[in-house]
């Protein structure tokens, strides 16, 4: 009988982790969604890698930050005022980013879209740009 209790007390401390990480996973899975902010950012269009590494930016660099657009490198806003870069992010998923959005690369543009938090991250998708 001993054995018997001590392997279902066994099995019920084992099986208490695991049951928490399902349910922290089940939960983070339909967190997707959850306090989905609109927003208009005003800000220069920049791609990631030149504006990061070397600080460039604005009209001179328009093209290559085009052609880096378009090499798959991530677009983001330099939001005007207070410096804040946010990732651009397309609409849906497995798409790449819009042509409205490529050719104003360099450019002082207003982005509506949905803001994302995460990891320290800020993430906005492309509803407009203008």
């Amino acid at each position: 009988m001993k054995h018997v209790i001590r392997g279902m007390v066994a099995t019920m401390l084992f099986m208490s982790p695991v049951s928490v990480w399902a349910a922290e996973e089940h939960e983070h899975d339909h967190a997707h969604g959850k306090g989905v902010q609109e927003v208009a950012i005003k800000g220069e269009l920049v791609d990631s890698l030149c504006y990061v590494a070397m600080a460039s930016k604005g009209t001179g660099h328009k093209q290559c930050a085009i052609d880096c657009a378009k090499a798959g490198i991530p677009i983001s806003i330099l939001e005007d005022g207070t410096g804040k870069l946010y990732t651009v992010l397309p609409k849906e998923d497995k798409t790449g980013y819009p042509a409205s959005v490529i050719n104003k690369m360099g450019e002082t543009v207003t982005l509506k879209g949905d803001l994302y938090e995460n990891g320290g991250q800020r993430y906005v998708t492309v509803e407009s740009v203008e």
